[in-house]
């Protein structure tokens, strides 16, 4: 565990190295909560992510950044598995470390702060979409990586919903987090089947896509679709009726929450911040927060934007771009 900040005390701005899992539009909303936050912590908060998953990359990243000195780690753990030994070398040289939007709860991170499980989260969607579409019928999935444990899991859960309520799901293929290779997919699968009543994506992208799909072929309003995540273009989707509806896992939050922790952690050393915060210094496997989606559709989609309007993080996505 670090000890507390002594040098400069809670006038000393920090450094935090963020290491995300790849660099998508995704991101925009999380990095906006990490700024935010950053601005009322005096944190300088310093992202990096490869262009696509790379566990490797990831680990060299967080390597080079604790080499030059940083106060705080946090990173989106793509492999639960794959980051317990650079953990280690952060929290041996007293840098804390948290995990966000994905955990590694065995790897000695402090805290983990994000979304349910994949599954719960992708059993949710299956059940929204059970709601607009009748037993016996033929919906389609979408997913950009069949490797990452998150997309993994939400597809699982998808296919176990759907399975219950007796409904078919075609698809499933990786589009290697290619939007236009998405496109291409969903154009296709409403070609190969065109008696689809419903789509899912696992990934943000997916549910503009697909809507501009179903767009296209005539289909708007006779094909439901339940997406993940609050983009600028989901949200015009939902707005024109595309699509029925999107789990917003409330992301600003992932980063604006991990921020303040991290701070805690570095100015007053990691187990006092996580006594403050009401979790275990101790055992830290269990030290989550995980945060409740909330599902937005055309009923409180004005209530959402709003939200998104005062945060300004819709107009900050070149800004919230990783780099």
């Amino acid at each position: 565990m670090n000890t507390p900040d002594r040098a400069g005390g809670w006038n000393r701005r920090l450094t935090i190295a963020v290491i995300e899992k790849n660099r998508g539009p995704y991101w925009d909303m999380v990095n906006a909560g990490w700024r935010d936050a950053a601005e009322r912590w005096g944190l300088d908060v310093v992202f990096e992510a490869p262009e696509y998953e790379s566990v490797d990359d990831q680990v060299e990243a967080m390597r080079r950044h604790l080499a030059n000195g940083v106060d705080g780690l946090a990173f989106v753990a793509t492999r639960e598995s794959a980051f317990d030994t650079v953990v280690g070398e952060a929290t041996g040289a007293g840098v804390p470390v948290v995990t966000f939007d994905l955990d590694a709860p065995g790897c000695g991170r402090a805290l983990y702060v994000g979304m349910p499980t994949p599954v719960e989260l992708g059993r949710q969607a299956g059940r929204l979409l059970a709601q607009r579409v009748p037993a016996g019928a033929r919906v389609l999935a979408q997913t950009g990586s069949t490797g990452a444990h998150g997309a993994a899991g939400k597809l699982r859960g998808f296919r176990e919903a759907m399975a219950e309520a007796g409904i078919e799901v075609v698809g499933g293929d990786d589009d290697g987090e290619h939007i236009d290779v998405a496109a291409a997919n969903v154009r296709r699968l409403l070609a190969e089947y065109p008696d689809v009543a419903g789509c899912y994506g696992v990934y943000g992208y997916h549910a503009a896509v697909q809507a501009a799909a179903v767009e296209d072929a005539g289909r708007a309003g006779e094909v439901a679709i339940v997406g993940n995540d609050m983009l600028p273009e989901t949200a015009a989707a939902i707005r024109r009726g595309s699509v029925f509806a999107s789990i917003w896992i409330r992301e600003y939050y992932f980063g604006y929450y991990a921020a303040a922790a991290i701070a805690l952690a570095a100015r007053l050393g990691t187990a006092d911040a996580l006594t403050l915060l009401g979790f275990a210094p101790v055992g830290l496997e269990g030290n989550q927060r995980r945060l409740q989606p909330q599902v937005i559709t055309v009923d409180n989609l004005a209530e959402f934007e709003q939200w998104a309007r005062v945060r300004g993080v819709f107009e900050r996505t070149a800004a919230t771009a990783n780099t």
